[in-house]
């Protein structure tokens, strides 16, 4: 064995437990694949898609998203600069904006957000990081004085906001 190769002799003595069929083949993990789509809300509900964009080589942030009736008409859509220091600031101030112009339509709000992260911040049950605490009290406020709710949608799902969020960066103003 001085050469590193394994010869029979090495193995005397050595029994298995189980045999193994010759030809046997390892089974792959299929790919599961689900449709992911958007889904209007209920009535009286609007729902606002939202996403939050951040360059770190640039240190920009941009917002977006779209503000849809339960028939699925777009009512408002917008994209803007934000003031963010990290991704995860960025997608909740975009979230706050979503929220502000959709309360003009009197209606209760539907939030929806593809950051598992910022629906547990939205929600109120913890504070995140210290750089988002300015963030996540002004959006558990905001949501505090109207009636809303705050769900997890995949980046499949909310692809229209996504847009709007990439838009955000190039902006100058909203």
């Amino acid at each position: 064995m001085g050469n590193g190769t394994i010869q029979p002799k090495h193995w005397r003595g050595v029994r298995q437990k189980m045999s193994i069929p010759p030809g046997a083949e390892t089974r792959r993990p299929r790919p599961l694949v689900i449709p992911i789509k958007w889904y209007p809300s209920d009535q009286p509900w609007i729902k606002v898609n939202t996403d939050g964009a951040y360059t770190e080589t640039s240190r920009k942030a941009g917002g977006g998203g779209v503000v849809r009736d339960a028939s699925g008409k777009l009512l408002i859509a917008f994209a803007t600069p934000l003031q963010a220091k990290s991704a995860l600031e960025a997608e909740l101030m975009a979230m706050f904006h979503g929220l502000e112009l959709a309360k003009e339509f009197g209606k209760p709000v539907w939030i929806e957000s593809d950051s598992e992260q910022v629906v547990k911040l939205a929600m109120g049950k913890k504070w995140g990081p210290a750089h988002v605490h300015q963030a996540v009290a002004q959006l558990v406020v905001a949501r505090r004085h109207h009636n809303s709710r705050v769900t997890f949608i995949s980046q499949e799902g909310n692809k229209a906001a996504d847009l709007f969020a990439k838009e955000g960066l190039e902006r100058e103003a909203f």
